[in-house]
């Protein structure tokens, strides 16, 4: 659901320094039971009607909200106005005096410049960190779904009686091989969400 945005008593500059300040999954979180983590995004049931199953998606890095349910979308102007029946003006209003911000006359102090500067480079940073996270450990269970695809076939090779020596040498280092990954993936924590951030500053560090 959508509705008309008159902005002409708002500066652009006061709205995105009010949307900043009112990051899409905070506002959220105090309307919805529990978020869970689904890849990039946070999953809930959905506030806006009786969701038996989580239905609910907010995206943190965009911003935005999508409800697979209902049908129901936006950004966080729109998340108030769905809930409060707000019209814009008022969902502005709102969601300012949330921040701390002076709708009335409003001129950004150096202090909220500041403030607004500094979250938008950390949700960069993390937005970064996280695209980080997801293609690493994408690229790991794609070569262990690929080891253990291989592994699988050898085995079944194994136990089909191949009595050809090379072919069962190939076998053998074929499970071999994925024991390994699995092992590597344990002991080094390919995964582990401190050996990722670790990693991610020391490129951070070269770059």
């Amino acid at each position: 659901m959508s509705f008309c945005r008159k902005t002409e008593r708002f500066s652009l500059e006061m709205i995105e320094a009010v949307r900043t300040l009112n990051p899409i999954e905070d506002v959220a979180s105090g309307h919805v039971q529990r978020f869970r983590r689904s890849g990039a995004e946070l999953l809930a049931h959905c506030p806006f009607h009786a969701d038996k199953t989580p239905s609910f998606y907010v995206h943190p890095r965009k911003g935005v909200f999508c409800c697979h349910g209902c049908g129901a979308g936006g950004d966080v102007f729109s998340f108030v106005h769905l809930l409060h029946n707000f019209s814009f003006p008022q969902s502005v209003q709102f969601l300012a005096s949330r921040a701390g911000i002076q709708v009335e006359g409003f001129k950004p102090t150096p202090e909220l410049t500041a403030k607004v500067s500094a979250l938008k480079a950390q949700r960069e940073k993390n937005a970064q960190f996280s695209r980080f996270c997801d293609e690493r450990i994408a690229s790991i269970n794609q070569r262990h779904r690929s080891l253990g695809r291989a592994a699988t076939h050898a085995e079944d090779c194994l136990r089909a009686g191949e009595s050809d020596p090379y072919i069962q040498d190939l076998a053998w280092s074929a499970i071999e091989r994925f024991r390994h990954f699995q092992i590597r993936i344990e002991r080094e924590g390919l995964c582990d969400l401190g050996i990722l951030t670790n990693e991610w500053e020391k490129l951070r560090e070269v770059a």
